[in-house]
């Protein structure tokens, strides 16, 4: 059953990402006085940008999300706070949460700049994110909305500006944000059949890939007077607190750009010989899976193709099943598996596919993260980058990203994919871009493996290169829900 989103009633980011708005700037409140706080919001809920305006007629967008301690502050009722996730309600900094995501030594919440103290769990309630077509229209956006807030009872615990990267890359050099889900539902179209999703795997409300309707928050109807909030799917007794919404996770990945291309001119002079000769953008590409423009290597194995930068509709297990053009334990391979996942399940290729295919629906999840601070060089060109010298300057991705269950989706990709040494048979190699080294021991390096024939090939000594800096899982209603909480 393909069912219709109900797009005036999800926030815009959700669905359209807002390419063209290329300024924003993200606000993390803490709630002085909710009753105030309510009533801003009540006022806000027109501002509030919804996926069904078209991001070529908005000059800016307003989207606003939640953590358990803000839903809790504005008094959505005990009740209904006790079925929201046990992810959203734990947060981020647990310690075995910590454990899990790799959130360990220079990455371990008590080095965070924010959202990692037992203080900010309690007083960061609410994340305002403004985006503008340009950097003055933000300023002047931004202004407005910071007038109104002292009035509103919210107080500003942390400004994160993002950043606008030259060529649509991310701080080490490379093509960002291509291999994106396409949600069932809202009249867009895939030629990719695998990246066809059904919404409940992103918003609540909806049947998910296993034909099921994820558990939505509920609130009692007798805590609706006003019977703002439509029926839940699972139990039409109770009221829909999260239909239209989703699940936020939200995390500053601070990037290590000189470190990680030396690695990659180290791995590349001991790797070099006259009949085979290796560049740093070779080894960095096989890490990641694409050239620096996007080209993927599985398609383009031997130089990247300008005809395939945001190429995506390709699979592994027919045309790269050992890992010799792109390797097993590549960043984009690990992330999305694709339909090489259940490797030889059935004893029939074609079943192993078509079953992977399927699996593989049920753990996607909707990127929208931005960069932030200065890049090392305009150029965005590896070799510039090389040449280019340390200047000690922070820089890295604001890492968001939507789905209905933190747990099934976002937290296994990270444990069981990201970080996990043994990934599909490797041994010592997790994700060599963001994996956590350490989960080989503390202080430990890690390898990154490349097959090849006769055999394979190994880099050493890989530390990490993107850190943790902030973090925190957010609730972002849909706009019904945005006006029940604003009436509580």
């Amino acid at each position: 059953m393909n069912e219709s989103v109900e797009l005036h009633d999800v926030q815009g980011i959700i669905i359209k990402g807002y390419d063209k708005l290329k300024a924003a700037t993200f606000l993390l409140l803490e709630i002085t006085d909710s009753t105030k706080t309510k009533q801003w919001l009540a006022s806000q809920l027109p501002m509030v940008t919804h996926a069904d305006i078209s991001t070529k007629t908005i000059t800016t967008a307003v989207q606003l999300a939640f953590t358990y301690s803000g839903v809790a502050a504005l008094n959505v009722p005990a009740e209904a706070l006790k079925t929201f996730p046990p992810e959203f309600i734990e947060g981020m900094v647990t310690e075995h949460r910590s454990r899990m995501l790799g959130d360990l030594e220079d990455s371990a919440p008590d080095k965070w700049k924010w959202g990692g103290t037992e203080k900010d769990f309690y007083s960061i309630h609410l994340l305002l994110m403004l985006y503008a077509t340009d950097d003055s229209t933000l300023q002047h956006f931004y202004t407005e909305q910071k007038n109104t807030l002292d009035a509103a009872g919210l107080k500003i615990a942390y400004q994160l500006e993002t950043s606008k990267l030259p060529k649509e890359k991310e701080h080490f050099g490379f093509r960002d944000g291509i291999a994106q889900p396409v949600m069932r539902g809202i009249n867009h179209t895939s030629d990719n059949e695998a990246n066809l999703i059904k919404p409940g795997e992103f918003l609540f409300g909806y049947q998910n890939e296993y034909e099921k309707y994820m558990f939505s928050p509920t609130v009692a109807p007798e805590n609706d007077p006003a019977n703002i909030l439509p029926a839940d799917m699972n139990n039409p007794l109770l009221k829909d607190l999260g239909r239209n919404g989703s699940m936020l996770v939200f995390r500053q990945l601070e990037q290590n750009v000189k470190a990680f291309w030396a690695m990659a001119e180290r791995a590349a002079k001991e790797q070099n010989t006259h009949d085979d000769p290796v560049t740093p953008e070779y080894i960095a590409s096989k890490m990641l899976g694409r050239w620096p423009n996007g080209s993927p290597l599985t398609k383009c194995p031997m130089e990247p193709d300008a005809s395939k930068e945001t190429f995506d509709n390709f699979g592994y297990a027919k045309h790269d099943y050992d890992g010799l053009k792109c390797p097993i334990g590549a960043h984009i391979r690990r992330a999305n598996p694709r339909d090489n996942f259940l490797r030889d399940s059935t004893g029939d290729q074609e079943k192993d596919i078509e079953k992977s295919m399927k699996f593989m629906k049920r753990f996607r999840i909707i990127r929208r993260g931005r960069s932030y601070g200065a890049p090392l060089v305009e150029s965005m060109e590896p070799k510039d980058i090389i040449q280019a010298a340390e200047d000690h300057k922070e820089r890295g991705l604001y890492f968001l990203c939507f789905n209905s269950n933190i747990g099934r989706q976002y937290e296994l990709i990270q444990q069981t994919w990201i970080n996990n040494p043994k990934f599909a048979g490797l041994y010592e190699d997790p994700d060599p871009m963001i994996g956590y080294p350490g989960i080989m021991g503390d202080g430990a390096t890690t390898t990154f493996t490349e097959q090849a024939v006769p055999v394979r090939k190994q880099v050493r000594g890989i530390t990490r290169f993107v850190n943790v800096k902030g973090g925190g899982y957010f609730f972002m209603p849909g706009l019904n829900a945005l006006k029940y909480i604003s009436s509580l």
